[in-house]
């Protein structure tokens, strides 16, 4: 802060001269329309809170982008064990078949379970999501997927 704008607004206060009281909001009034600065001042208040907003926008893309490749690996692993294709005849190859069918992530086998309920065959996954930016969400997110293919 300048000495000039450090007396501008020391002079806010009222304040009575020899001349008799001077008018205070004048200098107020001249001080709050300055527009030396303002463009900084804006910016510094609103780039935290649009560069949270992109991120936080980021994240639940990531989120949800994350949850669509799990399901479509336990979708495709309930498949092609249900079918009882080469590479999915036991419960170990078809976790394995799982971890290969989700889209750029590695997740490992022992996280996905092969199950044989009523419904048919049923693969089910349960992986915690971890965030780029961790401050921004500091919860912790677990996604699950399960599908049952007859």
């Amino acid at each position: 802060m300048t000495k000039q704008r450090a007396t501008m607004i020391t002079k806010c206060l009222p304040v009575t001269s020899r001349r008799g009281p001077r008018r205070p909001w004048s200098v107020c009034r001249r001080l709050w329309s300055a527009l030396d600065g303002t463009t900084t001042i804006e910016t510094a208040i609103l780039l935290p809170v649009f560069l949270a907003m992109l991120l936080g926008i980021c994240e639940f893309g990531r989120a949800l982008w994350t949850q669509a490749s799990l399901q479509y690996a336990v979708e495709a692993a309930a498949r092609c064990r249900a079918l009882n294709i080469s590479g999915c005849t036991t419960s170990t190859s078809t976790q394995t078949y799982a971890a290969g069918q989700v889209f750029a992530l590695q997740i490992p086998s022992s996280e996905f379970t092969v199950s044989s309920p009523s419904c048919g065959t049923q693969v089910s996954v349960s992986h915690a999501f971890d965030p780029i930016v961790p401050q921004l969400v500091p919860v912790s997110v677990t996604l699950t997927a399960k599908s049952c293919h007859p």
